[in-house]
This record gives C-alpha cells, structure tokens and sequence, in this order.
C-alpha cells in the first residue's frame, strides 16, 4: 500500500475506482493473529471485541479471589497519546463488573455470550490484566433463531487461544436462561463446547456467571460456584461508565442503537446518488486540466486537500451539503487518496473525519459505501470501539462482500488484535499523503 517515494497513480483517462489491496504488512500481521490467511467464515455474524483493560488479583489455585479488588480502565494499552486515559475504577464483586460490561462495550448486551479474556498483569505475579472483552451473538439477530454452538465456542476460542492468556472469565446475559432454583444449575449447550474447545487449548475457565440482563438490580449467579449468588450493581453508577461517559463516548441502550447510525437513509441516498454524476464529471474536468499541464500529482493534491478542507469545515458540528458528500464520495473512489484518510485516525482532525463517513455511509450504496463504512470502521477500532467497528465492517461487507480490506480489517477485530497493532496503516497514509506534499498531521490544510 505505501507507495514509492516518487509515484503516484494515474489515472487513465479520469478518476476512477482503483482495485482494493490491502497492505502485506497489515496482512501478515493479521494472518499471524488469526492462524488463517483469509477472514473466518464466522465474523460476519458475531460482534467483535472492545478493549477493556483491568487488573485483577488471582488465589494461588489460580481462580478470581473473592471480593476482588478490579482496576478497570477503558481504552487498550498502548493506544494513541490522543485518547485520555481514565482513572482506575474498583469493582468488588462479579455483581460490579457485570454492571461494568455496558461500558466496556458501549452498549448493553442482550442474548450474548461475553468473554472477559485474561493476561499476565506487567510485574504482578499474582495478579491478571483483562486484556479485552468480546460478546458473541447468542441468538442470530437476523433470523432470530439460536445461533449454532459449535460456531460460536470456535469463534470464541480462537479469539482466546493466545499464549500470553491466562484464563478467561464468562458471563452469559439472555431472559430465555433458567434460574437455578438449587446448587445445581442446568448445563448450558454453548459453555460445554466452549470450555471443551478452551481445555484443548489450555486455556482455563476461571469463572462463569449468568444474568437475565444487565440492570441495577437484577440477579446474577455462578456457574461454576454453585450457590454463590447476588445482585448487580447499578451500571449507571459504575465508575466505569462515568469513565466513559466523561471521555464523551455514549453507551447505548442495545447494539441496535449503534445499528441505526449506519444505517443508509433513502432520503439522503438519492439526493447525494442525483449529485453522483455531476461530480464525477467536475473530477473528470479537474483531471483533464491537471492533464494539460502535465501534472497528475497536482491533481490528487488538490483533491486531497479539497477533501481535507471539508473535513475541517464540518469540525464546527455543521453538516456538509449534498453536493460536497458527493465530491467526497467520487474523491474516495481513488486508492491512493482513500488510503490518505487512514493517517486521519491518529490526528485531532478523527473526530471530525469519523463524522463524515457516518454521514456517508448513511447516504451511499453499493462500493461507494463499502468504501466509507470500513474507514468508520477502521477510525472506530483505533479508538477502542470494538463493537462499533464491527457494525461498520459489517456494513461495508454486506455492501461489497469482495472489499478485502474490509474482511482485513473484520478478521483483525475478530482474532482480537490490538488498536496499536494498526498503526502501520496510518502511517501508509502520512506517507502516501506525504508523496503529495500534503501533511495529513497539520493543523489546517
């Protein structure tokens, strides 16, 4: 992807929709993640994972200590010096750290399957870092049938089937499970065949809890622990959540909610489709000028900065007009400048950006929107959103199921690759920007 110094593409006889490659770097990096060069079959169908990093103190039989002392701070370690890092948050009892969940997601999850995965805790010894957190669709949304065990403890398991991991810690949320009225409570079809692909890989279970849904209030009890039970903290009163909500990212009240942000909006897809044309043609003017003059590179600059412009325009919560998301959206279509945008996720210009292809992708269809939904998504993981991201590249995919750097990206987030891990594609984009004369990291363009 990281062009020559002294190349830039060209257009044959216009602006044009370059092919999709992804970078061989990000590639194998994610191939070394995931055990697979391809995405997994499974990832279209399951919510990937949110970084929720947290340390917690373990009994020398290795199990969660009771009455544990959490330290949860939201974002990833390692991520970008422009994410502010939350103060420690303590949660005392399993009824705390489901209350957290909600934030930790970014949604409250309902018939899901949440994995809490644990790492070594840096110069604890007896403590583990919960490293992500990551929920699975027990119930596929679309269908509305159960979703099938076997996909979902594979799909679980290699998500946790790391050598840094230590153990995992499970909490199943659905109305449909059985309150266990005794000691002895009911097996649950999809823990027996993750605990059994788990055991496989040497990776301990150390405890599992179950609730009907995540409110103040409501009971949860152990699977594992049989009797131990008690009741969940208020989610809105976790500090966690206050860590969010001060870091100004809303929790929503189920994953639909993120759903609705991309979703397209007929109003504003044919009004943006009707301008569609006529930037294409303004493109195809630009070029036929820069053409004359011999100078193809002034060309993508000035559309780059044109584009950045818009970018910096809408940083005043104003919305662009149809006609500038078509212009954005013909820009987009060249590789090279869509590659630029990548350097956008690592500035103080993202916030802006991440708007702009929300509303983008609300108003585009077919590749045009694939091509915005996996920059939200990209811009999305960078940040630690890992559910949001997973929507967007849902997105993007079911737009153009043959956008590879879309199912790149999917097959990273669902392997559970770190945010930081990802910076090689902002850098592509500095450099690519930077072969244009353009510094992607200025204040003002």
């Amino acid at each position: 992807m990281t062009p020559a110094a002294t190349s830039v593409s060209r257009p044959p006889a216009g602006p044009h929709r370059a092919p999709d490659h992804p970078d061989p770097a990000l590639a194998r990096r994610v191939a070394a993640a995931t055990g697979a060069d391809g995405p997994c079959p499974t990832a279209r169908a399951l919510t990937a994972p949110a970084h929720a990093p947290a340390v917690i103190p373990v009994r020398s039989d290795g199990k969660p200590a009771g009455s544990a002392l959490l330290r949860c701070a939201e974002g990833a370690p390692g991520e970008y010096d422009r994410l502010t890092r939350p103060r420690p948050a303590r949660l005392d009892d399993p009824g705390d750290l489901i209350a957290a969940i909600p934030a930790m997601l970014g949604f409250r999850p309902e018939r899901s399957l949440v994995l809490a995965v644990l790492c070594a805790a840096p110069g604890a010894p007896d403590s583990a870092v919960i490293d992500l957190v990551v929920r699975f669709d027990l119930w596929q949304p679309t269908t509305g049938r159960p979703s099938d065990e076997g996909t979902v403890a594979a799909a679980a398991s290699r998500v946790c089937a790391r050598p840094d991991v230590r153990g995992v810690l499970v909490v199943l949320v659905d109305e449909g499970l059985p309150d266990p009225q005794g000691t002895s409570p009911c097996p649950v079809p999809v823990l027996t065949a993750l605990e059994r692909r788990l055991a496989a890989a040497a990776v301990p279970v150390r405890a599992v809890w179950a609730a009907h849904s995540i409110s103040g209030g409501r009971p949860w009890w152990s699977l594992t622990d049989p009797g131990r039970r008690g009741l969940i903290a208020d989610p809105v009163a976790s500090r966690v959540t206050l860590n969010r909500v001060l870091d100004g990212r809303p929790i929503r009240r189920c994953r639909g909610e993120l759903t609705e942000l991309i979703a397209p909006d007929p109003t504003l897809c044919a009004e943006v489709s009707a301008e569609l044309g006529m930037a294409q043609d303004r493109a195809k003017e630009r070029y036929a000028a820069a053409a004359r003059r011999e100078d193809p590179i002034g060309f993508l600059r000035g559309e780059l900065i044109t584009v950045l412009w818009l970018i910096s325009n809408s940083e005043s919560d104003a919305d662009l007009a149809v006609r500038e998301l078509a212009d954005i959206a013909v820009a987009l279509r060249d590789r090279e400048l869509r590659d630029c945008m990548f350097a956008l996720a690592t500035t103080a210009h993202a916030d802006a950006a991440e708007r702009v292809w929300s509303r983008l992708a609300r108003a585009l269809d077919g590749a045009d929107r694939a091509e915005t939904a996996m920059l939200l998504g990209y811009f999305a993981y960078v940040r630690g959103d890992g559910p949001f991201a997973g929507i967007a590249l849902d997105a993007a995919l079911d737009a153009d199921p043959h956008h590879s750097m879309a199912a790149l990206l999917h097959t990273a987030l669902e392997a559970g690759m770190r945010p930081e891990r990802l910076r090689d594609l902002a850098r592509c984009g500095r450099d690519c920007a930077a072969t244009l004369g353009v510094d992607m990291e200025a204040a003002q363009w």
